[in-house]
């Protein structure tokens, strides 16, 4: 299944891990203190069974969407307040799933799937921009947060 939607989807590796492909860009342009975007941006997300989205940050607010497959385990890190918070994204409310996950700008997040694979999307505003993208170090996460440390060991990529 997982090779069935990279293939008719035409997606991807992401440097997070997994498979996505952008499907829209605005136009719009808007002025960030990062320089000019688009007002917004939208991608496919596949995570199969085994991998995971890396510890990452990204200086735009981001909606994520549970469209397929299995619920999606994600964890996020406000760094102000030092709170990891575990939201799952999936289409059971009534066992507390989320169809929808809000991940504000500047915290730290990664996720994983709970199954052979979580199919989402991902809407960004402003738009994203690599530019715009931090993958920390597992080793310098664990740092900053002992108390989180074998989780960023875990959800990090080497390097």
């Amino acid at each position: 299944m997982v090779d069935e939607l990279v293939r008719t989807l035409g997606l991807a590796p992401h440097p997070e891990g997994g498979f996505y492909r952008e499907t829209w860009r605005s136009e719009v342009p808007v002025e960030t203190p990062r320089g000019r975007r688009a007002v917004g941006t939208a991608i496919y997300y596949l995570l199969p069974r085994g991998t995971f989205a890396a510890w990452h940050q990204v200086t735009s607010d981001e909606l994520w969407h549970f469209y397929d497959g299995q619920a999606l385990t994600m964890y996020l890190l406000d760094e102000r307040q030092g709170r990891l918070e575990t939201v799952t994204l999936g289409r059971d409310v009534t066992r507390g799933e989320r169809p929808q996950v809000l991940v504000p700008a500047g915290v730290l997040q990664a996720a994983e799937p709970r199954g052979d694979y979580t199919l989402c999307g991902c809407t960004v505003g402003p738009g994203f921009d690599f530019a715009d993208w931090e993958m920390p170090r597992g080793e310098v996460l664990a740092a900053r947060h002992p108390g989180h440390a074998e989780l960023f060991r875990r959800l990090s990529h080497p390097g």
